[in-house]
């Protein structure tokens, strides 16, 4: 079964607009959908982006997300866009029918469209899954060159390795023994086993590459060294070296004739050189790799970014061992990877190569034949003269020991030295290798120092300063990197603060919410915080004014009420009358208000008001002639008839709602004990009184009629003095007594001291209400119960005694009768004093009464 999803991908109508086509699936059919990508966006991010995924081989990586975050967001972006939504479900299915098939799929992009090539694909990120195509499966790019697929060249082991490294004087120096230990170092396993052979170039110059091309067979060329892209020309390059030494820039095409004189032609070029795999935007084929490909060189591995030594070992172990155990070169790209992933520092680099193809087959070799031991003795190499005259180079490969690591420069050295000699050459390695780590690591730190700097242009701030924190543990002091730190940081605890004041804001803490736009409001970054803090203070303040009325409206403090509300009214006239309570102050202020007075008649020129004199004659007043009638005069002017003026001032107007519930109370107990000395005088015959009458008079005496006088008193009678209050509390306290003391003979001393003491208190009260000619009713009401309290003990030593006897308990009965006719009176007064307009002392003494005496 055909395991492959290939999906071609062209140019749109419009710029920014592609196509991508199903060619062919395991789950069949021809999906195809159209799709936007900002090609250029990609582009501009591609340097933070290998910045990235250098800085991830960093050991100081404490974060691997926050690193990771570059490479999720466009592989993601591309993923999306690629996989439309009729392509995703071709895909998702072919994933099904691949594994049920027991194969695994593999991924082809046909890229038609130029500036498409230059896309890093390797990141393509499913975030539905959360995992890397090319983790999990086969990922390659294939050339839409002349289609023809060449058959896998029979090779009998060892596979063929040409190494190459090119190290101009006049580019940045290679170290070319340490990049040769580490291919060596990374091959040394299929080596030792016989599968590979390894053999290097001598000196990384076109006469020499040559010779040695010569010299073959080569199945795969592995080139290290120097690449990078001539905007010029439009076309990758690679740097070999010159006579001179110097840097000899070689084309791609250029480079594909320098290949095809090796018989039978290389079918696999691994380029190990910075920007070796990228691409113009205008020319599919100027890029290096692709070129290869195009012009007949099976498959190119180049990476797409500086990789570090680590990375590259790691992939070159995994992939050429996975080639010479057979495997096809887009699974033998996939273990590279899997190896590079393999790093306990979590890199990212396995996104650095890239895998291009030509055709559709990927098996470039079928390995024929056991692979044999390697040879006891090294094989010399003996390069071509400089006349030109070219030798088939011998090559030797060194028996295997148990403590060899597969180092295999396979040329013979030029000269034996001494053992000084040798001892110099591993002091002079030594130093090479450690100018290469150095170099290496700066080229990490500057990565890093980029990465770090472009977070905090992008205004992530948190990943900053985690990148910067990564920079100096490495290397403390690094350039600005401790400005730039501390000024992520600034930024991100601005930043912090902000999004907490917002999120006050939102929750209506206004306090919160201006205490933190406060602390940014200087900071240009937040130009919207200084208004943020003057709108959450007055929000703020409206809160408060608004608890301060509700408070003021609890209390009944009308005034206070209206007085806020005007405040708040200069604020927000739409939150100036909360739970319309102000618009109830200004209600009960209208409704304290006294009455207009109705305007004043003229009286009779031949008759005058007798027994009072005007108030032009108290008061004269020039410009007012109209004498006003007594009845309409306040209290306070009131002229009585002896011709002196009343100097007592005018009591305010009796409470209804107490004094009615008073008389109530009055009534209710005088009318229940009626009816139960009625009971016990007529019809008791099993003697309640005995066991349970007693108790119900207590009750009625002792707890009910205190009740009504108590609140007679609240009512405001007889006058709403201290004196008054005195004499109404001692009413109070001994008719408690009176009642709660029982008239049983047994307790017949405190009942009767405490119904005298009860006349006593009452006739007080009863005289200081008829000073008051306005409440002389009030003051005869309250005089009989209380004054008449001790008439109930006229006969023997009480009435309840073990015989009743009619005589005995009239008088209890007359009180009680009283006590009734008192508080339904009481009552009636209410009720008409309610029916009386609400007035003030103005009103004069008919409205406090209610009536007239």
């Amino acid at each position: 079964m055909d395991c492959d999803i290939e999906l071609e991908i062209d140019t749109g109508s419009a710029r920014g607009e592609y196509t991508v086509h199903v060619v062919r699936a395991p789950a069949g059919g021809h999906a195809s959908g159209m799709f936007t990508l900002d090609v250029d966006g990609i582009l501009d991010r591609l340097p933070q982006l290998e910045a990235t995924v250098l800085a991830s081989a960093v050991a100081a990586r404490r974060t691997m997300p926050v690193a990771e975050m570059a490479v999720r967001e466009v592989g993601q972006q591309l993923f999306q866009a690629l996989f439309t939504r009729e392509v995703y479900g071709t895909y998702r299915a072919s994933l099904g029918a691949a594994q049920h098939a027991g194969q695994q799929l593999r991924v082809v992009l046909r890229l038609a469209a130029p500036e498409l090539a230059t896309m890093p694909w390797e990141t393509l990120f499913d975030p539905e899954t959360e995992t890397y195509l090319c983790q999990t499966e086969p990922l390659l790019r294939h050339i839409p060159a002349p289609d023809y697929n060449q058959n896998p060249l029979d090779v009998s082991p060892p596979l063929r390795i040409l190494g190459i490294v090119a190290s101009p004087r006049d580019l940045p120096k290679l170290d070319v023994d340490a990049e040769k230990d580490h291919l060596s170092r990374a091959l040394a396993g299929p080596v030792a086993e016989g599968r590979v052979e390894l053999v290097w170039s001598r000196s990384g110059t076109w006469d020499d590459v040559q010779s040695m091309l010569l010299a073959g067979p080569w199945h795969v060329v592995h080139f290290v060294g120097h690449g990078d892209y001539d905007s010029r020309t439009d076309e990758g390059r690679i740097a070999l070296v010159g006579p001179d030494g110097r840097a000899a820039m070689v084309r791609a095409v250029r480079l594909m004739a320098l290949l095809s004189v090796a018989a039978p032609r290389p079918r696999l070029v691994v380029l190990n050189s910075c920007s070796s795999g990228e691409m113009s935007q205008s020319d599919l084929f100027s890029g290096t790799a692709s070129s290869l490909v195009r012009s007949g060189i099976g498959a190119v591995a180049a990476m797409q970014f500086a990789i570090s030594d680590s990375a590259a070992i790691a992939f070159a172990h995994g992939f050429y061992a996975a080639i010479a155990n057979g495997r096809t070169v887009d699974e033998a790209a996939r273990v590279g990877r899997i190896s590079v992933m393999a790093s306990p520092d979590g890199t990212l680099e396995w996104v650095t190569p890239a895998l291009y193809v030509r055709g559709g087959s990927t098996q470039l070799f079928t390995l024929r034949g056991t692979p044999r031991a390697a040879a006891s003795e090294a094989r010399s190499t003996s390069a071509p003269t400089s006349s030109g005259q070219a030798g088939q180079a011998a090559v030797q490969t060194p028996a295997p020991t148990p403590g060899w690591q597969a180092s295999v420069p396979l040329q013979a050295p030029a000269s034996s030295g001494t053992g000084s000699s040798g001892t110099k050459d591993d002091a002079t390695a030594k130093a090479a290798q450690t100018n290469a780590d150095q170099a290496m690591k700066r080229a990490q730190l500057r990565a890093l120092y980029v990465q770090a700097s472009a977070e905090l242009r992008a205004r992530r701030f948190e990943q900053a300063v985690e990148l910067f924190d990564d920079l100096l543990t490495l290397e403390p002091g690094y350039r600005d990197a401790t400005a730039l730190r501390e000024s992520a940081q600034h930024r991100l605890d601005m930043s912090r603060i902000y999004r907490e004041a917002l999120a006050a804001e939102e929750a209506g803490d206004w306090l919160a919410a201006a205490d933190g736009f406060a602390l940014v409001q200087e900071d240009r970054e937040f130009p919207e915080a200084a208004r943020r803090r003057q709108d959450c203070e007055r929000r703020q303040r409206i809160s408060d004014l608004q608890g301060e009325l509700r408070y003021h409206s609890s209390l009944g403090s009308w005034g206070a009420v209206v007085d806020v509300s005007a405040e708040l009214a200069t604020l927000d006239p739409n939150a100036a009358d909360p739970d319309g309570l102000a618009s109830a102050a200004r209600a009960e202020i209208e409704k304290a208000k006294p009455p207009e007075p109705e305007p004043a008649k003229q009286p009779s020129p031949d008759r005058e008001p007798q027994g009072s004199y005007t108030a032009a004659d108290l008061h004269p007043e020039p410009r007012r002639a109209t004498a006003t009638p007594a009845a309409q005069r306040p209290a306070a002017t009131q002229v009585p008839a002896s011709g002196t003026p009343s100097a007592k001032p005018p009591q305010p107007a009796l409470a209804w709602t107490p004094l009615a519930w008073g008389g109530a109370a009055l009534a209710l107990a005088g009318l229940l004990g009626t009816f139960i000395v009625v009971f016990f005088m007529w019809f008791d015959e099993n003697y309640w009184q005995d066991n349970g009458g007693d108790i119900v008079l207590r009750i009625l005496y002792g707890l009910l009629a205190p009740l009504g006088y108590l609140l007679l008193m609240v009512a405001g009678l007889p006058e709403r003095t201290l004196q008054a209050r005195l004499a109404m509390t001692g009413v109070v306290l001994s008719a408690a007594i009176f009642g709660l003391a029982g008239l049983n003979y047994t307790v017949e001393v405190t009942a009767v001291v405490a119904s005298f003491i009860l006349a006593a208190f009452g006739l007080w009260a009863g005289i200081l209400a008829l000073k008051d000619p306005a409440r002389r009713t009030f003051a005869w009401l309250l005089l009989l119960p209380t004054v008449l309290q001790p008439i109930i003990w006229i006969q023997g030593k009480g009435v309840f005694m073990e015989s009743w006897y009619m005589s005995q308990a009239l008088p209890l009965l007359l009180h009680l009768m009283l006590l009734c006719a008192v508080g339904v009176v009481f009552v009636v007064m209410a009720r008409r004093l309610r029916t009386v307009p609400a007035a003030g002392p103005e009103a004069g003494p008919a409205a406090n009464a209610g009536t007239s005496p």
